[in-house]
């Protein structure tokens, strides 16, 4: 005859002491869309500037913490920083981070895939649900020869812990 002994308390413990959760990540429903191009009164423009997306995504692990982050967009050629407005529905607070191009390491040559990284930025949201808004800046000039405008911004909605 077998006895199974359970140890006491293993229950109530398991209970005060939850396993953390999984981080979970959420890209943004609506991409950032803009473009960058030449003015042709400074130099000749011989194409019409692509659309350039890029796709931000929140990360929420910690409870009412949210990582957001982005890669580059598909026509690299442009490097912009990209403006991440927030506001949690559930408690009102709402705040502005940047997601900015990160260091590169010019003691090395520097592979495609890192000339435009970008460095993630946390923010304290609380726990709730999340609404946010990426978007780059219009400038017009862009340095000496181009411009930079927004043609849609965006849109992105998740829980938080």
């Amino acid at each position: 005859m077998a006895i199974l002994a359970l140890p006491l308390g293993s229950t109530a413990a398991a209970r005060a002491n939850p396993p953390p959760s999984a981080a979970t990540s959420t890209v943004f429903q609506v991409p950032v869309r803009f473009v960058v191009g030449c003015l042709g009164s400074t130099f000749p423009c011989w194409n019409l500037p692509p659309l350039m997306t890029m796709s931000p995504s929140a990360t929420a692990g910690v409870p009412g913490v949210v990582t957001f982050a982005t890669e580059r967009a598909a026509d690299w050629t442009y490097c912009v920083d990209v403006t991440v407005n927030w506001w949690n529905l559930s408690t009102g607070a709402a705040g502005t981070t940047a997601l900015r191009i990160a260091e590169r390491d010019y003691t090395r040559p520097i592979a495609p895939e890192d000339w435009c990284r970008y460095a993630p930025a946390t923010a304290v949201t609380g726990s709730g649900t999340v609404v946010a808004i990426a978007d780059v800046e219009t400038v017009v000039p862009y340095g000496l020869w181009g411009y930079k405008m927004l043609v849609s911004p965006g849109l992105g909605t998740f829980q938080v812990p």
